[in-house]
């Protein structure tokens, strides 16, 4: 048997229940905890990068609200429809209007794709890839990744951009609220594939599952009751893998603000995704072996600083009885 305690979040599987009538032999066991307490320490912290106030809706109707955020025109023009039911025409063409204008670019042209997606690529080639011909050289060979990283969808967390990883340092997998799920051939085949393929294939020394401030996809976990029909096509589904963190979350801060539950749950959703590594077969053979580690991290892009921690694994020796 093998039990893996991570934030007080517990994992058993059973490698053999088999036993003998005649004799009991224990088998080695296996257990792995978080080298940290629960508040896990910080390795990387300076000064806040920048502090974005909560921002301000004025709901009040002005020519110059094309300026403004798209939510903050759109909550103005439900404030005036409810105060004026007649204008409703108008204010439907107005509100053509305004997603015209805010597609429109600073400097007046309307935003284009493909130039922007052109303009990115021409760059990249003129100041990296034509810069580091010895590395794309060898990237051209092959890869052989010493990191697989879990990190989230969410367009401010690129783990590329923030631990600057250069092209073939790191196997990427990322997707709402950086998950990892248990080991299911079936339902969860996509993540298995990129875990198996990281582990066996590119032989990754580290798997680190990154967490980080303000996640959409925790403060959904958070949110939904999970009682009764979903009111999402995926996304209760999804994130209902991360309940143990929110079940220890409330039964630990049940009293603080929900945001600070928020916080905390992010940091204890990581630790349930690295249990459920624990789940795959190879991510537990390369632990035994001391070829693989597991890392959790997180990444709080308000006040710029970056926590890091590490799992403790270890084989108890064999015993007969």
């Amino acid at each position: 048997m093998s039990t893996a305690s991570i934030n007080s979040c517990s994992l058993t599987s059973l490698f053999s229940s088999q036993s003998s009538l005649k004799r009991a032999t224990l088998r080695p066991t296996i257990s792995a905890r978080l080298n940290s307490s629960p508040s896990p320490p910080s390795l990387i912290r300076n000064e806040p990068v920048f502090a974005a106030p909560a921002p301000i809706i004025n709901p009040t109707w002005r020519e110059d609200m094309a300026n403004k955020s798209y939510e903050e025109a759109i909550e103005a023009l439900k404030k005036l429809l409810s105060e004026k039911d007649e204008l409703k025409p108008v204010a439907a063409a107005k509100v053509e209007q305004i997603t015209a204008q805010l597609q429109t670019t600073a400097d007046g042209k309307p935003f284009d794709a493909v130039e922007r997606m052109k303009d990115g690529f021409i760059h990249f080639k003129r100041e990296k890839y034509e810069k580091n011909p010895a590395l794309y050289g060898e990237l051209a060979k092959g890869q052989s990744p010493k990191f697989m990283v879990f990190a989230c969808s969410d367009s401010r967390v690129c783990p590329s951009h923030v631990l600057d990883f250069q092209p073939g340092e790191a196997f990427v997998v990322r997707n709402v609220a950086n998950i990892v799920p248990p080991y299911d051939q079936i339902k969860y085949a996509g993540v298995g594939a990129a875990v198996e393929y990281a582990v066996l294939h590119l032989k990754v020394q580290e798997i680190v599952v990154i967490g980080h401030s303000a996640c959409g996809g925790i403060k959904g976990l958070m949110s939904f009751t999970f009682e009764g029909a979903n009111s999402t096509d995926f996304i209760e589904d999804w994130v209902k893998i991360g309940l143990p963190a929110k079940g220890s979350v409330l039964a630990e801060h049940g009293g603080v603000p929900f945001e600070q539950q928020c916080t905390y749950c992010e940091k204890a959703a990581v630790s349930v995704s690295i249990g459920n590594l624990l789940s795959y077969p190879f991510v537990r053979d390369g632990l035994v072996k001391k070829t693989l580690a597991l890392k959790g991290g997180y990444y709080d892009f308000v006040n710029g600083s970056f926590e890091l921690w590490s799992v403790e694994f270890g084989l108890s020796p064999p015993l007969s009885v």
